[in-house]
């Protein structure tokens, strides 16, 4: 997919701009299964049916209604960047945890995979890649830059052993790393609030890959982030 950047790079966790404009080496694919998102701490399922890709869009639109915002639809792509294998169960990831009640639809926003024409594109890309997509990206996180939102492998195959070791878990990691990437593309910035009480659930935007500071693992906005600028 094609990727639209702003300028100043800054090395952050995840959000991350340059001056140029780069076209990325693999199309975007959205043919894949989708999926919904589970409750507790385990994997989701591989693959959904559409089916069962349709009811979990219905469900978003329905929380996504009932909470009074605008309700924005944006569509997205899919792709890789290296040799990342497989990507159907990284789709159907992004498909059920973008969409899940808990998540950004609470702040009114509904996600649709579509295969072109989308208005961002959400890449699983080799950890020695991320800097291809702009300097300010780090090869140790995620990342965004513009209309790009980053998924570094290593990461999502990994996690990161201070979040685990705080009672996260991998697949919780992955919503959270997700959530916070395409919130940047929502219009949130890093560390925009952070840990208000030790023990509580740090702020989705909070750079908890670096530091829960004193707070717990958490993958979705909290109530003071449900709000979209772009």
């Amino acid at each position: 997919g094609t990727m639209s950047k702003s300028s100043a790079p800054r090395a952050s966790e995840s959000s991350a701009s340059a001056s140029s404009s780069k076209t990325g080496d693999s199309d975007p694919t959205g043919t894949g299964t989708s999926s919904s998102a589970s409750d507790g701490d385990g994997a989701d399922p591989a693959s959904l049916s559409d089916a069962e890709r349709s009811e979990i869009a219905a469900d978003a639109r329905a929380v996504a209604t009932a909470g009074g915002k605008t309700v924005r639809e944006y569509t997205y792509c899919v792709a890789a960047k290296g040799d990342v294998g497989d990507i159907g169960e990284f789709e159907s990831t992004v498909f059920r945890t973008l969409n899940d009640a808990r998540g950004w639809p609470r702040a009114g926003a509904v996600f649709t995979q579509v295969s072109s024409g989308c208005d961002m594109t959400i890449y699983l890309s080799e950890a020695r890649y991320m800097t291809w997509f702009s300097s300010g990206c780090s090869a140790e996180y995620s990342c965004r830059v513009g209309q790009a939102v980053i998924i570094n492998l290593t990461r999502w195959d990994h996690g990161v052993d201070a979040w685990m070791a705080a009672g996260g878990t991998l697949p919780r990691y992955r919503r959270m790393v997700i959530n916070h990437e395409v919130g940047h593309r929502l219009g949130h910035i890093d560390n925009e609030i952070t840990c208000d009480a030790a023990g509580n659930r740090a702020p989705l935007m909070q750079e908890q890959s670096m530091d829960l500071r004193t707070c717990i693992p958490n993958e979705w906005p909290l109530d003071s982030e449900l709000w979209i600028a772009d």
